[in-house]
């Protein structure tokens, strides 16, 4: 059996869709939620739903009876509490029998780095290795997916963060997705790490220039501290301070050079490239 972590969540409902997709049985799979009565579409495809919090190790302990992998998805909790979580759902996994877990990381797991999420990717990644349990890690690269929200408006404001020239190798969640359900269905991943990124390199303000050239219109780019643009990010979405933090970190870090890494390893696992980020964010966008 393989359970799924956050399976309403759109990397977790993904990765559900690509098993199923890629020939995987349903009746296989386990959709782990908080809130398993959200999940009635997952049901009616013929997968399992269990309860599971990472911070209720009792709902762990039930969710994960009978599993033999586990797809450790990333919780969205602050940082010293979702590393205390994660640490509580790989100690649950211990104890039920669980034989293999597959984590969601992260492309840079510096603990120094500006984007605060890298600490909780180090930590997981050490319990994990300090688990004696077959791991696999997937560090991912920053999701396409969420470039639409950050450059909402350009054509009246432009494009801002904290972003000066570093560059990412953006991917798509559903690329992510496929590349999980390989390793999920297939052998030989105890004990890899796979940092599955996209196969071109943007920095935010190529990502005007993008926009700008696709739209007609021009679109400028304006970098911002940090700590200002987390502002802006919680008064114009509402978001709580310690991910607007994060997320401005997040740009940040992208100066570092640890988004911009190229492996090889996606081609490998699925013998194609995954989309460019070009292709995807203005298809997003329906440019």
């Amino acid at each position: 059996m393989i359970f799924i972590a956050g399976a309403t969540g759109q990397l977790g409902n993904a990765v559900i869709n690509a098993l199923i997709e890629s020939g995987t049985p349903a009746a296989q799979i386990v959709a782990g939620t908080r809130k398993p009565e959200a999940a009635a579409a997952l049901e009616t495809k013929g997968v399992q739903l269990r309860k599971a919090d990472y911070a209720d190790p009792a709902s762990l302990d039930a969710a994960y009876q009978g599993i033999d992998t586990l797809y450790l998805v990333s919780g969205d909790a602050p940082i010293d509490i979702r590393i205390a979580q994660h640490r509580n759902a790989i100690a649950a996994a211990k104890r039920a029998g669980v034989k293999r877990i597959v984590y969601t990381s992260f492309v840079d797991t510096a603990e120094d780095s500006p984007f605060g999420f890298a600490r909780i990717h180090a930590d997981t990644e050490r319990a994990l290795a300090e688990s004696d349990l077959d791991t696999t890690i997937l560090r991912h690269g920053v999701y396409t997916d969420v470039l639409p929200a950050f450059v909402n408006g350009y054509a009246e404001r432009g494009v801002a963060s904290p972003n000066q020239h570093g560059k990412a190798r953006f991917i798509r969640r559903a690329d992510l997705a496929a590349a999980a359900a390989r390793v999920l269905t297939t052998e030989g991943h105890a004990g890899k790490t796979y940092t599955l990124t996209g196969p071109t390199a943007l920095n935010m303000a190529d990502v005007a220039a993008l926009l700008e050239v696709r739209s007609g219109k021009p679109v400028a780019y304006h970098v911002l501290p940090t700590a200002d643009y987390a502002a802006i990010l919680v008064g114009a979405t509402g978001m709580p301070q310690w991910l607007a933090d994060a997320l401005a970190g997040m740009f940040a870090a992208m100066d570092r050079g640890g988004y911009d890494i190229q492996t090889g390893d996606f081609a490998r696992l699925l013998g194609r490239e995954a989309m460019p980020v070009e292709t995807a964010l203005t298809a997003q966008l329906g440019l």
